[in-house]
């Protein structure tokens, strides 16, 4: 099995879920979307059986930036439309979902939502969610943009700062607003790389040691869950 995590930045990576895809016995690529020059991989969604498309400072809200994001949706639709392929995105990644879904995808009127929050899970029963004995899970957030839930999704996590922070599409595209992914030092560097968007903000980022550790646990799960669909 391959797959594929395509960064928008460099510093917004996979984290935890690398080791998990190689521990489930994945072979693993990077695309680089934020290197300009290099161009999308030809038939990238016939090449790998799970696509992962990560953060990013780019706005799918953003017209002058629609070609950029044009082959993007297109792998949004090339996975639902083939059996035995899977997508997950995270942040931008789930926003170019949502947009290729035919959802909105917009600025939130609060301003930023940053640092950890709980999200409350909406379907505890649902398959990703197995093995949480919990109403709501710890997890991270650095976004501004925000999306409806696109027809015939599934809603199912919410914070209370912005509602929609995680759907999934037939049980093989799963979009998350929110963070469970980063390791202890990827929230350091963000912090540093992101630290003027971080100030417009309010956002909780205190013992980010002990609440990454505490994400880790439940994203584990959910991420671990995923991978076996």
């Amino acid at each position: 099995m391959r797959a594929v995590f395509i960064r928008f930045i460099d510093c917004e990576g996979p984290g935890i879920l690398e080791p998990l895809l190689r521990e489930a016995g994945y072979r693993i690529s990077f695309q680089n979307a934020y290197d300009r020059r290099i161009h999308l991989m030809p038939e990238i969604h016939l090449n790998f059986d799970l696509i992962v498309m990560l953060g990013g400072p780019q706005s799918v809200a953003d017209p002058a930036e629609q070609e950029f994001f044009k082959p993007y949706y297109d792998i949004v639709n090339n996975v639902v439309a083939l059996p035995n392929k899977k997508l997950i995105g995270i942040c931008l990644g789930s926003q170019i979902i949502a947009k290729a879904l035919g959802a909105n995808v917009r600025p939130g009127t609060k301003g930023p939502e940053t640092g950890f929050s709980d999200l409350q899970l909406l379907k505890p029963e649902h398959v990703i969610f197995k093995g949480i004995q919990k109403e709501s899970i710890l997890a991270f957030h650095l976004h501004e943009d925000i999306f409806d839930i696109p027809v015939g999704a599934e809603h199912l996590l919410a914070s209370d700062f912005y509602a929609n922070q995680m759907f999934s599409y037939k049980n093989k595209v799963f979009a998350f607003q929110t963070h469970l992914e980063p390791t202890l030092e990827m929230l350091r560097v963000w912090q540093s790389v992101h630290k003027e968007f971080i100030a417009k903000g309010n956002g909780d980022f205190s013992e980010i040691e002990v609440k990454q550790k505490v994400m880790a646990e439940t994203a584990n799960t959910i991420f671990r869950n995923i991978i076996k669909l």
